[in-house]
């Protein structure tokens, strides 16, 4: 599964640079859904296959999560990240799971 996570975390660095640069143009709905639609279904498709997979592995998806909730609150890289994901009701990746 360990391609499949590098996969997942190629295509949000690909995704997520691309919606940043259109950030100020966007409202924060439109840009939930625009996340949604590019990582958030990459990161839930096929997820049940990640159960025994190691930790270290799926902190790449959590930090690719993370950087999406940023991006959708337009919040700072050193910003404390807890709060964030539970402002946009998302479950972390381990959760998900």
């Amino acid at each position: 599964m360990l391609p499949h996570i590098s996969s997942i975390c190629r295509s949000a660095s690909y995704h997520l640079p691309n919606i940043s640069r259109i950030r100020k143009f966007l409202s924060t709905k439109t840009t939930e859904i625009l996340v949604h639609a590019f990582l958030s279904s990459k990161l839930d498709h096929c997820n049940s296959l990640l159960y025994n997979v190691p930790k270290c592995a799926l902190k790449k998806l959590q930090s690719v999560q993370n950087a999406a909730a940023r991006l959708i609150t337009c919040s700072r890289k050193y910003d404390h990240i807890t709060p964030i994901p539970k402002e946009l009701h998302w479950l972390p990746v381990f959760e998900r799971i």
